[in-house]
């Protein structure tokens, strides 16, 4: 039952990190556009100054902060309710509680889809975040969401009792 109650615990937890971070992105809208036009500008990039991946027009700015929103919401949504789902089912049988874990873990992907993703993936490697000053914060972040919300997904896709 400990375990059950965790694993419920765990997926709300990334829920609720998913659904501030993204709070904070629509509060901020105007900084987060700004952000994301620097970072995707190749401005200030001395180590490397070569980036493969073009600057890109506005229009495509805005489709790539509506898909980190997207899966931010998606993620805190689906892990919410699968953590309601999970505690919900923390008595049934070992069937029912496995079944039960397919909202927590779409959650979980879209949360390490969106941080390991789209950040790691495109701004740290493609845009070469990893240089500019204002890179580090959602290098390490990214990375340390991304973590968590990886650890989630494998313990609570381990099988109970």
């Amino acid at each position: 039952m400990t375990d059950r109650i965790l694993k419920a615990l765990m997926s709300a937890i990334v829920g609720l990190i998913a659904l501030l971070y993204v709070a904070h992105n629509l509060a901020n809208v105007g900084a987060a556009y700004d952000f994301f036009t620097y970072t995707t500008s190749h401005a200030d990039q001395e180590a490397y100054p070569v980036t493969l991946l073009p600057v890109p027009p506005p229009f495509v700015i805005v489709i790539a902060m509506g898909l980190v929103f997207t899966l931010e919401i998606a993620a805190g949504l689906l892990c919410l309710y699968g953590a309601w789902h999970l505690f919900a089912l923390r008595r049934a049988d070992a069937a029912a509680f496995e079944a039960g874990k397919r909202w927590a873990k779409i959650g979980l992907g879209c949360a390490v889809l969106n941080w390991w993703g789209l950040f790691q993936g495109i701004a740290i490697a493609g845009y070469q975040l990893w240089q500019m000053p204002l890179g580090e914060g959602p290098m390490m972040g990214s990375w340390i969401y991304g973590g968590i919300a990886m650890m989630v997904l494998i313990y609570i896709g381990q099988r109970g009792d």
